[in-house]
């Protein structure tokens, strides 16, 4: 007996690819972000946000991802090919080329999967494609995310490369106090004090200055471009904090978080998984097929045939098993679901908590910490240039308005790492306000 098989499946993958092809044409083209030329200017975190997105293509490569994964679903709701076949039966040894010598039959059978399925496994394979897609939505947010922490760099590094050139100021003003003081009979220690403190100054301007450079680099990269293009200095901005609750955050975070509704989808996927394999161990599946007899020498007449077949999943097999096997993932789904918010809502709060506490450090640093240094400052220096005062005196308050100013720097640092942190947690840009005063938790005396 000879017998050839021949299937649907080269068909199926052109029809794919031809529709997949006609979708990718009517796709609208993205915007690449801020021209090169608005990016050698002062940058705006929303705008490096903005071209970070728009010019990394595992964006586009996660949607054509979840597309084609929406496609592929498609294709579990449909019957099995048909097969075509071809028999030839009890052809003589002694003539093997008599083929119309006994019979000859040529027909089709097709298969029908237990009832009920095919269409959960369709809809199943579409609960995978929404999970799909909300986890293209995860690779934009993992992208902000890293793109406003890079950008709290830059500031961060900008800032300190900013305030250790203007003690650079500072210090090379007491340096000339001390030569000329030393010029008229005042002592040498004052010189080599104050170059000392200068040299330390000089080293913090070039480590600063290098850092701007790597923040730069870093950022580039994540905007696809040289990492030696030109950029722009930051634009800080004032410092704000997030205008909603942490109830608030808390729900939209709820609300937005890819991952939540990616496990809702895995859930609801493995739920039809499992209706199918019951359907699959419960009904059986059948094949009918139709056939043409030609005319031979022993039957010289035309005929057709037919048969059926039926599957027997109660006797034996591993249909049951693979219900039981779907049921428990199906459980497992269901319970991930169920507690997929709970990091979600440990993030949220630990960012919501760190931009507080930095936020409300920095106002305390700028508001009151920084003018009474500086006060001091000013009493030194008046003091060191009427000879009042010693010349450690004004390298001590000089050394703490520096470090007051890097402070403040830092917990501008912390700010926006915090608030980058919980956009990523909350899964949308959280809208902010001004800092207000602080206000104890009710209960936290402590804290007051």
């Amino acid at each position: 007996m000879l017998y050839f098989q021949l299937t649907a499946r080269a068909a199926r993958v052109v029809i794919v690819a031809t529709a997949f092809s006609a979708t990718s044409a009517t796709v609208r083209a993205e915007s690449s972000g801020p021209a090169d030329a608005e990016l050698a200017g002062p940058v705006r975190r929303a705008a490096i946000v903005h071209a970070a997105v728009a010019r990394n293509a595992s964006v586009k490569a996660a949607e054509q991802k979840a597309h084609a994964v929406a496609l592929s679903a498609q294709t579990e709701g449909r019957l099995p090919p048909p097969e075509v076949m071809g028999q030839v039966w009890q052809v003589p040894f002694s003539k093997p080329y008599a083929l119309n010598s006994q019979m000859i039959m040529v027909g089709v059978h097709q298969s029908f999967p237990a009832p009920g399925s095919l269409g959960a496994r369709e809809a199943a394979r579409g609960q995978s494609a929404r999970a799909e897609a909300a986890m293209a939505g995860d690779r934009t947010r993992q992208i902000v995310r890293d793109a406003e922490h890079a950008f709290a760099d830059y500031v961060e590094a900008t800032g300190k490369h900013r305030l250790h050139r203007n003690h650079l100021e500072v210090a090379r003003h007491v340096l000339e106090i001390a030569q000329a003081r030393h010029g008229a009979g005042g002592p040498l220690t004052d010189v080599t004090q104050a170059e000392v403190e200068m040299a330390r100054v000089e080293a913090d301007v070039i480590t600063d200055a290098t850092l701007v450079r790597s923040g730069r680099a870093r950022l580039n990269a994540l905007l696809a471009r040289d990492p030696n293009a030109e950029l722009g200095p930051p634009v800080e901005g004032e410092p704000e904090l997030p205008s909603w609750n942490t109830q608030t955050l808390v729900a939209k975070a709820r609300e937005t978080r890819p991952e939540l509704r990616a496990a809702t989808a895995e859930r609801e996927a493995r739920r039809l998984d499992a209706r199918a394999a019951d359907r699959e161990a419960t009904w059986p599946s059948f094949k009918v097929g139709a056939f043409y007899f030609a005319p031979t020498d022993a039957t010289p007449q035309h005929g057709y045939g037919f048969d059926a077949a039926v599957t027997l999943p109660w006797l034996w097999g591993a249909a049951d098993r693979k219900s039981a096997a779907e049921d428990a993932y199906a459980v497992a789904a269901s319970t991930n679901a169920g507690a997929a918010h709970i990091p979600i809502d440990a993030e949220v709060v630990t960012a919501e908590s760190n931009a507080q506490s930095a936020g409300y450090r920095l106002q305390v640093m700028r508001d009151r910490v920084l003018p009474a240094s500086k006060r001091a400052l000013d009493v030194a220096r008046d003091g060191y240039e009427s000879g009042r005062t010693d010349q450690l005196t004004i390298l001590a308050a000089s050394r703490a308005v520096v470090d007051v100013e890097h402070d403040i720097v830092m917990a501008r640092a912390s700010l926006d790492h915090a608030l980058a942190d919980l956009d990523g947690a909350v899964g949308l840009s959280v809208p902010l306000a001004p800092i207000g005063p602080y206000v104890a938790p009710h209960g936290d005396d402590h804290a007051r």
